[in-house]
């Protein structure tokens, strides 16, 4: 009885978050630099580890790139498909890099998350998107984020 309490507990606390969270990832009303389309899978028992792939869609080109990072707070399994705007992206070189951020998200079989990371460069993606398996998610996070082409 008392491990559904803390069950309970903690399940209320988490979605307490997530939805005060939910200012902090969303993008400015204005245009954006450039768009993203990313596929990623995580995993999470208190820290995640997430590799995945995506399309950046800046200035006519499409260019692919890779996703490799971790973070702290969650727990579960799941895969994202997600979209995004890209902010401050000046030049092409100045996506790659590690983003730093937040992220949230509930995912009970199907879900959704949204993210807001920075990289060193000063740029800066909005996400959101659909996740499926069994996970929820709040917490920091850092990306290594590389062009492929």
């Amino acid at each position: 009885m008392k491990t559904n309490f803390i069950n309970s507990a903690f399940a209320g606390i988490t979605l307490l978050l997530i939805a005060g969270c939910a200012s902090m990832t969303q993008a400015p009303s204005t245009p954006p630099s450039a768009t993203v389309r990313i596929q990623e899978w995580s995993a999470a028992y208190y820290a995640q580890a997430e590799s995945g792939k995506g399309t950046l869609y800046y200035h006519g080109g499409r260019h692919h790139f890779t996703i490799s990072g971790g973070g702290v707070g969650g727990s579960g399994a799941q895969k994202v498909s997600a979209t995004g705007k890209v902010y401050n992206l000046n030049r092409l070189s100045d996506f790659s890099g590690t983003y730093h951020g937040i992220s949230r998200g509930l995912t009970l079989i199907e879900g959704k998350m949204h993210a807001k990371l920075t990289n060193g460069n000063g740029v800066v993606m909005y996400l959101a998107g659909e996740t499926e398996g069994l996970a929820s998610s709040l917490g920091a996070q850092a990306f290594e984020v590389n062009l492929t082409n």
